[in-house]
C-alpha cells in the first residue's frame, strides 16, 4: 500500500502573512495542532538572522514552548552557520539548507553564487548538524526553472542532488520557486532523478503561482515521488529573491492534496477532520480566507447530499 508523506510549511513559510501581533504560544499551539492530524515532518521555525525577518525572529523561544510529539519530526531553516549554531541549541530534529539551480537566483536570494554555496556555505552547515546527529534536509531552489533566466536545465539539477547526497543530506526537496513547472517538465526532470541511486529521498515543493500546482503534483506522485511540501490553506508567501507577482497563493494548500490522495485510495495517514481544524486557525492568524478548498467545500466523501424535490403549487 502507497503512502505519502507530506511536509507541512505553514509555521515556517506562512507567518509573514499575519499582519497583527501573534504571541509565542500561539505560533508554539499552531504547530501542536498540526501534529495532532497525522502529519510527520513540520518545518516549524526559521533561524534567519531576526533582523532580516522580524515576524519570524524567536524561534528558539518557540520551540521551547511546542510540544514535541512522538515520530514528528521539527525541522528548523538554517541558511547559514550562524543560523545552524542557533538551531543545535534547541529541540529541533532536523535542519533546513537552501541553495538554488540557477546561479543567479543564488547570488539574489542568498547572497552567494553557486560555486560558493556548494564549496563553502553548504559544507560549514552540515559540518554542524551532522556532529550534533541531526538530520539535514535540502532545498534545491529554482529547480524547475529561474524567474531570471528561464531554463535550468535538467542535468544541473542532477548534478546538484548528486552533491547533495554525496553530502550526507538525508532528503532533498525539488522546488518550483516562481510556479515556473508544467506537468511535461516536471516528468522529465523526475523520471531522471528517480532512476538515480541515491540514499537521500526526493521530495517535491510546487507553488500555485499559475495554478498549475495540484497537477503538477499528479504528475510527480507518477514519477514516484511520494514527499510532498504543502501549507495549510496555502499559508506561504513570496518566496526569498523572487520578483513581484500579484498572486493569491504560493504553496499547495495541504488539505488539497490529502483529500485528492486519500480520495484515490493513496493513504497520507492525515486526519482530514483536524486538518480542516488547523485551515481555521490559520485562517483566523492571518485575518483572512486561504486559498484551499476542501475548508468550504467539503472533502471529496463528504459532498453527497439528499435532494430536495421540485415542488409545484
Amino acid at each position: 500500500m502507497t503512502v505519502l508523506t507530506i511536509v507541512e510549511c505553514a509555521p515556517r513559510d506562512g507567518m509573514r502573512l499575519v499582519k497583527g501581533d501573534i504571541s509565542l504560544e500561539e505560533k508554539a499551539s499552531f504547530i501542536d495542532e498540526l501534529s495532532l492530524t497525522g502529519i510527520k515532518k513540520i518545518e516549524a521555525v526559521s533561524f534567519v538572522h531576526p533582523q532580516l525577518i522580524p515576524r519570524i525572529g524567536d524561534a528558539e523561544d518557540v520551540m521551547k514552548l511546542v510540544q514535541k510529539r512522538p515520530g514528528t519530526s521539527y525541522i528548523g531553516v538554517t541558511p547559514s552557520e550562524v543560523a545552524c549554531r542557533r538551531a543545535m541549541l534547541t529541540d529541533i530534529d532536523d535542519i533546513l539548507v537552501l541553495v538554488a539551480a540557477s546561479d543567479v537566483f543564488n547570488q539574489v536570494a542568498l547572497g552567494y553564487s553557486l560555486r560558493e554555496m556548494m564549496n563553502k556555505v553548504l559544507p560549514s552547515i552540515i559540518n554542524v548538524a551532522l556532529n550534533k546527529g541531526k538530520g539535514i534536509r535540502a532545498y534545491i531552489l529554482t529547480s524547475f526553472g529561474c524567474p531570471y533566466n528561464g531554463n535550468v536545465p535538467v542535468r544541473q539539477v542532477e548534478e546538484l542532488v548528486s552533491k547533495l547526497d554525496f553530502m550526507k543530506v538525508n532528503e532533498i526537496s525539488l522546488v518550483d520557486s516562481t510556479g515556473m513547472a508544467t506537468p511535461m517538465l516536471v516528468r522529465e526532470l523526475l523520471s531522471t532523478l528517480c532512476k538515480m541511486d541515491l540514499n537521500a529521498g526526493l521530495a517535491v515543493h510546487f507553488h500555485d503561482t499559475r495554478g498549475m500546482g495540484m497537477a503538477n503534483a499528479m504528475a510527480a506522485f507518477e514519477a514516484g515521488i511520494k514527499i510532498f511540501d504543502t501549507a495549510v490553506g496555502g499559508m506561504s508567501t513570496l518566496p526569498f529573491g523572487a520578483p513581484e507577482q500579484q498572486v493569491s497563493t504560493w504553496n499547495i494548500p495541504t488539505e488539497d492534496l490529502v483529500n485528492m490522495f486519500e480520495s484515490m485510495g493513496v493513504k497520507t495517514g492525515i486526519d482530514l477532520d483536524r486538518l480542516l481544524s488547523c485551515v481555521a486557525i490559520a485562517e483566523k492568524m492571518t485575518g483572512r480566507k486561504l486559498t484551499g478548498h476542501i475548508l468550504r467545500a467539503g472533502n471529496t466523501h463528504q459532498i453527497f447530499k439528499t435532494p430536495q424535490r421540485l415542488k409545484i403549487s
